[in-house]
């Protein structure tokens, strides 16, 4: 199951199966925007570490890699019915990466689709904006506690679709600013938009595997 960045339904609730159409550049306040503020300082330490996306995205073969990818490029929904494809292999990987294997079926194709996202719409934003991946996550590292909280907000709604994402404009105005963009700048905001909230995403993933109950294996 995937939860990743399509086109928002009203009620900005994650639909089965791929629940692919909840997260977008929309988000709610204030209550989702203080979930976002309570996650912070967690969330800010899982993002030190390599995150678990990157690895299961990593042990991928790449012909598994470039097959999702293309997927992706054509659109979210094609992108998210690659990864359902690949449920048994996501499900090992990501049993490897994070030292066991109780990780919710539904988690680990969002792991994994966070991983795919970010480096769908950075090849994009490199190839028409001359912005690369080390660009993108340092206008993350140097955004404000709100700006951040609003992301995770939405983020969260990938594993709990039961809530509401952050709707303060403000946000992805300060990302684009800071990478040299404005919300007329399309497809290029969207997609800054959508690599951001696919990051949140997978910090969320490090950081609900990491409270799991019980022992790694």
């Amino acid at each position: 199951m995937l939860c990743l960045l399509g086109t928002a339904k009203p009620s900005g609730v994650c639909l089965p199966p791929a629940r692919l159409w909840a997260i977008t550049s929309g988000m709610a306040f204030p209550r989702a925007f203080l979930l976002g503020l309570i996650a912070a300082s967690a969330l800010a330490g899982a993002a030190k570490a390599d995150p678990l996306s990157a690895c299961v995205w990593g042990k991928l073969s790449p012909a598994d890699r470039t097959k999702t990818l293309a997927a992706y490029q054509q659109n979210m929904a094609a992108g998210a019915a690659a990864l359902e494809r690949m449920s048994a292999k996501l499900k090992a990987k990501t049993a490897q990466c994070a030292r066991r294997g109780d990780i919710p079926a539904d988690w680990v194709s969002t792991i994994a689709g966070a991983e795919a996202v970010q480096t769908t719409m950075a090849s994009a934003l490199t190839a028409a904006k001359r912005l690369d991946r080390p660009q993108l996550d340092a206008a993350w590292a140097a955004a404000p506690a709100n700006v951040l909280a609003c992301f995770r907000a939405t983020g969260r709604l990938a594993y709990f679709p039961n809530g509401t994402g952050c709707t303060d404009p403000t946000a992805a105005a300060w990302l684009l600013k800071r990478l040299g963009l404005d919300r007329n700048q399309q497809p290029a905001a969207q997609q800054v938009i959508y690599y951001f909230n696919a990051k949140a995403i997978g910090e969320w993933g490090d950081v609900l595997v990491a409270k799991l109950p019980g022992k790694k294996q």
